[in-house]
Formats: C-alpha cells, sequence, structure tokens
C-alpha cells in the first residue's frame, strides 16, 4: 500500500480506478472513510491522504492545470483561515448568556453595545475573524449581502468563501456565508458559522448559491 493526497474534484470511484483498484478494494484499505453502521462515504478534502494500491496505479489522475482553471496559486491544503475555522468547529450559541466566542467573531465587524449577543446573525462574522486572525484583509461586515464583491471570484476551491442566497441590503441575516469544505451532486458543504446555532460542517443545496461569482478568495 501506499499514500496518496486527495486533490480538487478528487472522489472514491476516481481514485480506485486510477489505482486500478474496484471501490469495494478502495473502501476495505480506508475503512475510517465510510460512517459506521450508514455505509455512506464521508466527505474526501484536498490534502487528505488515503491507501491505495501502488502496484495498480495507472499514473497519475488527470487533472486541469491551475493556470488553466483559475485555482488560486501559492496556498498548500488547507488554506490557513481553514486551520483557524476547522478548530472552531463544535462553537455554539449559550442557552443562558453569550458565548464570548461568539462575541469575538462580532466584534471582528466592529459590532457593539445592543447587538453585541450571540443571537445576532454571525455567520458572516465568523468569515471575517476567520479570514482576519489568518492575516488577510477581511470585510469588516457581519452583512452576508456586503461581502458578494469581496476578494476575487474564483472556481470552487476548498477553503473558498461560499455565499448563499437570499440577499438583502436591509437584513444582517439574509442569505449565508461559509467556507467551501466539499461538493456533491446537489449540495456544497460548507464550514460555516451560525450554522445551526453553531460552528459546523454541513450540506446547502446548490440551488442556494448566488447567480454571480458565489465563490471568493482573498487578494
Amino acid at each position: 500500500m501506499a499514500q496518496y493526497s486527495v486533490r480538487p474534484g478528487d472522489n472514491p470511484s476516481k481514485i480506485a480506478a486510477a489505482f486500478g483498484m474496484t471501490l469495494d478494494q478502495f473502501q476495505n484499505a480506508n475503512p475510517n472513510l465510510v460512517e459506521w453502521g450508514t455505509g455512506k462515504w464521508k466527505v474526501l478534502f484536498p490534502g487528505q491522504l488515503v491507501n491505495v494500491d501502488d502496484a495498480g496505479a495507472a499514473g497519475p489522475i488527470d487533472q486541469a492545470p491551475a493556470e488553466n482553471n483559475n485555482a488560486p496559486a501559492g496556498f498548500a491544503a488547507p488554506p490557513p483561515w481553514m486551520q483557524i475555522a476547522i478548530m472552531e468547529v463544535g462553537v455554539q450559541e449559550w442557552a443562558n448568556g453569550d458565548n464570548p466566542r461568539i462575541l469575538e467573531y462580532l466584534q471582528s465587524c466592529g459590532i457593539g453595545g445592543n447587538l453585541l449577543h450571540d443571537e445576532t446573525a454571525w455567520c458572516a462574522a465568523f468569515v471575517n475573524w476567520c479570514v482576519q486572525r489568518a492575516g488577510f484583509k477581511a470585510q469588516h461586515s457581519a452583512r452576508v449581502s456586503d461581502w458578494w464583491s469581496w476578494g476575487r471570484p474564483v472556481v470552487p476551491t476548498y477553503g473558498a468563501i461560499c455565499i448563499l442566497q437570499p440577499l438583502t441590503v436591509d437584513q444582517a441575516g439574509s442569505g449565508h456565508i461559509g467556507f467551501l469544505h466539499a461538493e456533491d451532486d446537489t449540495n456544497v458543504w460548507l464550514l460555516s458559522g451560525n450554522s445551526h446555532n453553531q460552528v459546523r460542517i454541513a450540506p446547502y443545496p446548490r440551488s442556494k448559491l448566488i447567480a454571480n461569482a458565489p465563490y471568493r478568495w482573498p487578494f
């Protein structure tokens, strides 16, 4: 057995075929990739190491060069803000009082006073806090509609800021925003804040993506 580092666009069937393995063989070599009891495959992410049959390798998996697909260059997987965001998974609103961590997210956008509590819509504030802590220029806004033109547009890329509709200019809680973790045929999987009142990885329908450049990357 050898190890292969997952790249954007990979899936279990594609990897197995590239290394001359059946899907069952690939699953047996990577039992931790399948949920116990359901048999469902877990989400693969770029940079993840999986076991493959090096003897059956047919060559590298075909992938378009970065210069031809507008994929951001210069970042190892995961991007620095994703490393920060992943460490926040599980942060959630408190039933009594306010979670001080969520208040930090909101304060990174300049929010204070009567709006400084963990029931204020904070998905955009979470993105702002992560990007800012990673040393990049953030939007400094907790309103999703302020992020649609932030940074630069990119193709779906692990760690890209992903924006969902609906968007209105007068409601901070309109729409949703998070970091792209993975994709399937019908969903984008986002690592985001204020997702069922917590930071978590969860699927959202592709139909909810904003129509124009839903994936953004810092300059």
